[in-house]
């Protein structure tokens, strides 16, 4: 036990590596995982057991460094990418319920409760005081994240809260999309943040799947206006991600995991909604599925391998890429490694 909390204790040293957006992977295996779940049993395991490794290395690190995840969410971005966290609650809760279904209840309750409390306090904390520089893409996943609870209530009776969930998110996704990209035409985003940008590829997708799981009587014109759309912003990711992929790692990469996946998810449920509507744009979609699932989870295993790679195998936590506190208030940067030993920053 004093290997893990004691000043010296090499676990500790480990779990203080941990970057709060890492959130964002563990969203992207549970989400996957849910996806290949009636197909690829043994894959779905996998997915959700490495889900649940994430989610007890981002619980140890809020319980044994509470002022260092604090200062954290004094950050817009990082704040703003916590949302992850409890989208991917929501996600790993569908898992929980096929083995009890009141424990995958409490799950994706505790989730849920957890995305309004976000919602409050980064209202409070960032919007009452606003700041265009503070301005970041995932603010998406703050506002629109909350719909994830659309996408998995079906599983516990909840399709009338997420149709209302539905319309929230698709309306502030059209508010957003303003701000967020007037922020980055006016003021360019540093290195660091250039990867949250992939993230304009989640919030439509997200509105539709949620859509596709909450409603019984489907438009086919919503749902092949909301699919046009969120590839549109898929390509616009996918151009962030060639872009990034290949240069230094930060922690901001979570941004190309969960967007890819989960349009990848919409794709197919869009495919089966048109295809049970009679139209012709169901093969269209059908074809795009697998090859965007491959590409999502190919990046899913990349940025995991990558943060593995920043946490476990690193002989310094100085070498993870930080920056100063005092650089973070006169630029409003994310702090691009955690709180990680900022002694060395």
């Amino acid at each position: 036990m004093s290997g893990i909390v004691g000043e010296d204790g090499t676990v500790k040293k480990y779990i203080r590596r941990v970057p709060l957006p890492m959130s964002g992977v563990m969203l992207g295996f549970a989400a996957l995982g849910n996806f290949l779940k009636s197909r690829l049993v043994p894959v779905w395991v996998m997915m959700e057991c490495a889900a649940v490794f994430l989610l007890l290395l981002l619980l140890l690190k809020i319980f044994l460094f509470p002022r260092e995840t604090a200062a954290d969410m004094g950050n817009a971005a990082i704040a703003g990418a916590s949302g992850t966290f409890s989208m991917g609650l929501m996600f790993l809760s569908v898992s929980a319920a096929s083995l009890n279904r009141s424990a995958g209840a409490v799950l994706w309750g505790i989730g849920l409760l957890l995305h309004i409390l976000l919602i409050l306090y980064f209202t409070v904390r960032f919007v009452l005081s606003f700041r265009l520089r503070q301005v970041y893409p995932s603010w998406f996943l703050v506002y629109v994240g909350i719909v994830a609870a659309a996408a998995t209530g079906g599983a516990f009776g909840m399709q009338r809260l997420g149709r209302a969930l539905v319309c929230w998110g698709l309306s502030c996704t059209a508010v957003l999309m303003v701000i967020v990209t007037v922020r980055y035409l006016r003021i360019p985003p540093e290195e660091p943040l250039r990867p949250l940008a992939a993230i304009y590829a989640a919030p439509v997708s997200l509105c539709l799947v949620g859509y596709l799981r909450s409603f019984d009587g489907k438009s086919l014109g919503t749902v092949l206006i909301l699919a046009v759309i969120a590839h549109i912003f898929y390509v616009f990711g996918l151009t962030v991600v060639i872009r990034m992929i290949g240069t230094r790692f930060y922690p901001s990469f979570s941004a190309f995991t969960f967007p890819f996946i989960n349009t990848a998810i919409a794709t197919k449920l869009g495919a089966a909604a048109a295809a049970k509507a009679g139209a012709a744009a169901s093969g269209v979609l059908q074809m795009l599925a697998g090859p965007e699932c491959a590409v999502g989870t190919a990046l899913l295993l990349i940025v995991f391998v990558r943060y593995l790679q920043a946490v476990f195998f690193r002989k310094d936590a100085a070498e993870l890429p930080l920056k100063t506190n005092r650089h973070m208030e006169q630029n409003d940067g994310y702090y691009t490694g955690t709180a990680v030993d900022r002694r060395n920053a």
